[in-house]
């Protein structure tokens, strides 16, 4: 007995003083963090006051009420822009898109397309063609290019993909374009109405006043 109380003293000491180890971590925690939080803020009124700016380090969020959060995510996105053109099996198409220099200084690039190939990944009957290779821009100008494709042996109903490649020096940058050849039954159907329609006339307020001249 005397040694089963004992055991449980034992194990009531080890349990107190873990206890007191973890509310000694997290009170040093805190501390830390709120020493860190006055550093950054007497930083930031000390960036103000010499007219440097808002202060603000990588973990810290601009907008919202997270004050330690990680950097947001932000890539350079896969396709810069997307083209969907609908059209029927049998007709030759012209798409254009343009390209417009945003930058600061004058730039050229070099324009080419990939392998247009259906959604299971078989090639296409025929490959579209640009009319241009590269662009010369100055800043803040835009050129249009035109993408021609014959549909003449395309069947209706499949769906094709190409990723039109602009670059510069090292990075290409896509334009995606999605090609829907259309069936008969997407078609705009016209609806032709009953020529006895076009002989009725309906009666209005107006037709019962005449204006006689003086």
């Amino acid at each position: 007995m005397e040694n089963k109380a004992s055991n449980q003293r034992l194990q009531q000491s080890i349990t107190d003083n873990m206890q007191k180890l973890a509310d000694l971590s997290i009170a040093t925690l805190k501390s830390s963090v709120e020493n860190v939080s006055t550093n950054v803020s007497e930083l930031g009124k000390m960036a103000g006051n010499l007219g440097i700016g808002p202060f603000k380090l990588p973990f810290m969020k601009t907008g919202g009420s997270c004050n330690c959060c990680p950097p947001e995510h932000d890539c350079p996105p896969h396709c810069i822009l997307e083209l969907v053109r609908h059209a029927v099996a049998g007709e030759r198409i012209i798409v254009p898109f343009a390209i417009k220099n945003t930058c600061g200084a004058a730039k050229r690039y070099r324009v080419g397309i990939r392998e247009l190939k259906s959604l299971d990944g078989s090639q296409a009957p025929a490959q579209p063609v640009l009319n241009k290779k590269d662009v010369s821009l100055q800043p803040g100008e835009t050129q249009e290019v035109e993408m021609t494709l014959d549909l003449a042996n395309f069947s209706a109903g499949n769906t094709y993909a190409a990723e039109i490649v602009v670059r510069e020096k090292e990075i290409n940058q896509n334009i995606c374009f999605t090609l829907i050849v259309d069936g008969n039954k997407n078609v705009p159907v016209a609806l032709p109405l009953d020529e006895k329609k076009y002989h009725l006339r309906w009666q209005s307020w107006q037709s019962h006043f005449y204006c006689e001249g003086k």
